[in-house]
């Protein structure tokens, strides 16, 4: 029979892992698509329609927030499973 503990720490992790790699998606999919309308103007000196240039621009902020949160929760809850000793 497998630890419950364990189990438990899988259950959770996996949950975190879904959970983030779906708002990865929306991130890096759905957000592009609801500036498209945006790309109709484009922004002086660069030549570069808005919608792209603030995908663009807030897309690796977004990750990077993304990527911190996911490694809190993720300390969290081995914290919650495992003592500090190692194991």
């Amino acid at each position: 029979m497998a630890d419950p503990n364990a189990l438990s720490h899988w259950r959770r992790t996996k949950k975190l892992m879904l959970v983030t790699i779906g708002a990865w998606g929306v991130l890096s999919v759905g957000v592009p698509i609801l500036l498209l309308p945006l790309n109709l103007l484009n922004v002086p000196y660069l030549d570069l329609p808005l919608g792209f240039l603030m995908s663009t621009q807030g897309a690796p902020i977004a990750f990077l927030l993304l990527i911190s949160l996911f490694a809190r929760r993720q300390d969290r809850i081995d914290r919650d499973h495992f003592s500090a000793g190692g194991q």
